[in-house]
Parts: C-alpha cells; sequence; structure tokens
C-alpha cells in the first residue's frame, strides 16, 4: 500500500524544512531500516535539481553518491 505521506520530491522537503543539511528521507517502498541521507542539492529549474548523499541501511552508510529519483514524488523526511 502507498504511503499517503509520501508525496513530495526531495527538493521540496529541504524547502519546507528551512534548506537545512543533511537530512534523511525515505521512499514508501522502503523497510524502516533504511534511509537516504541528503548531504547536499543543487537546484536546477524549481522545484528540481540533483541531490547527493549516502544511503543507509541498518545504520551502516554507503559511499557518496548523486541521488536517484530525487525528483520523483515519493519522498517524505524521517527523524
Amino acid at each position: 500500500m502507498i504511503d499517503p505521506d509520501c508525496i513530495k520530491n526531495v527538493f521540496q522537503l529541504w524547502k519546507e524544512g528551512g534548506e537545512k543539511l543533511p537530512f534523511k528521507v525515505i521512499r514508501w517502498t522502503w523497510g524502516p531500516s533504511s534511509y537516504f541521507l541528503v548531504e547536499k542539492i543543487e537546484i536546477g529549474k524549481w522545484p528540481y535539481g540533483k541531490a547527493w548523499g549516502r544511503f543507509v541501511r541498518d545504520g551502516v552508510a554507503g559511499a557518496p553518491q548523486k541521488m536517484d529519483n530525487a525528483g520523483s514524488y515519493q519522498w517524505k523526511i524521517v527523524e
């Protein structure tokens, strides 16, 4: 079932959070032990751009990478 809270893209969430970095996001298809830590944002034509950070699974952060699908409307902030 689709999470009704996952309806914004990463750039909208960044803006709503006062443009503070880093922040954690999750897609509705991911389990509770995984998230993407957004560490850098580059805005193109609003509300789209590029985002970079690290995928974290079970508390282990991966290598820095460009985020896939940051502009899709399927993300939400996690604490």
